[in-house]
């Protein structure tokens, strides 16, 4: 049967209208028989002899014709909702897509928020250290930083450092 679908659909559906229409023939042909004969055929026996023959090859032929007219209808189905779940398949992937897009852009964008909190943390930590004295006492503004790290924030300080051209005393080179 997979060798049907090498055959376009058109002529699938033609042939099987002729073999429909041949087994309606047949059949009425053979109904009648008795009547052609009497009038085209005055010196011979004309149909009526073929009057069995043309019943059962018209039978056949319409029960065929139908049998085929149905499994093309259903096989049209299917491939309709087989189109149908493709379109609905390729919208998900589509919305997937997008998806994905909107997911790696959040991504990148909490790295790049953690990446810069952990450098200003770090900058901060360096410029605090100096307050840290020998017997680890910890500063409140050592506290303060941590306490913002953990929260994943940028740590904000008053900090009044030195201006850059003043040297600080006791470096005299």
């Amino acid at each position: 049967m997979f060798l049907l679908h090498f055959i376009p659909d058109s002529v699938l559906e033609w042939a099987i209208n002729i073999i429909i229409l041949v087994g309606l023939t047949c059949i009425i042909i053979s109904f009648l028989a008795g009547i052609i004969s009497r009038t085209f055929f005055k010196w011979g026996t004309g149909l009526h002899p073929y009057k069995f023959i043309l019943q059962i090859v018209g039978l056949v032929l319409l029960v065929a014709g139908a049998y085929f007219k149905g499994g093309y209808g259903v096989e049209e189905e299917w491939r309709a909702k087989v189109a149908a779940l493709q379109a609905k398949v390729d919208a998900a992937a589509q919305q997937s897509q997008q998806a994905n897009v909107q997911i790696q852009t959040k991504i990148v964008t909490k790295i790049k928020k953690i990446h810069d909190t952990r450098v200003v943390t770090q900058q901060v930590i360096k410029e605090v250290a100096t307050k840290i004295d020998k017997e680890c006492k910890v500063d409140a503004d050592a506290i303060t930083i941590l306490n913002a790290a953990a929260r994943g924030e940028k740590p904000v300080l008053n900090l009044t450092l030195p201006p850059l051209d003043v040297v600080p005393e006791g470096d005299n080179k």
